[in-house]
């Protein structure tokens, strides 16, 4: 037996969002990602062998607050990871990116 839909499910339905819009809002966080000079500074600081995250406080001059907030952004944006003995490392995406910063 199957449900009768109700207005809910109905509104729920019609929030799924299709290929293209994806695709269209991907590419947006990685340009707003990347479009950042301090996001910029993060990655090229980071670079190849990764940085703790006390490492990068002190490198970039960033408060904590601050670069949680840029961190974030790079990890949503699949420029960046924190691996599990918590140093921030590049993704494959991040490493071919680092090159043209």
């Amino acid at each position: 037996m199957m449900e009768e839909k109700d207005e809910i499910d109905l509104f729920l339905d019609s929030q799924v969002k299709t290929e293209k819009e994806l695709l269209q809002e991907k590419c947006e966080k990685t340009y707003n990602a990347a479009s950042n000079q301090t996001r910029r500074d993060i990655m090229r600081t980071v670079c190849f062998l990764g940085k703790k995250k006390e490492e990068l406080l002190k490198e970039i001059g960033l408060d904590e607050a601050a670069l949680r907030f840029h961190i974030e952004i790079l990890i949503n944006s699949d420029f960046l990871f924190k691996d599990e003995k918590g140093i921030y490392r590049l993704t494959e995406l991040g490493l071919k990116v680092l090159p043209k910063l």
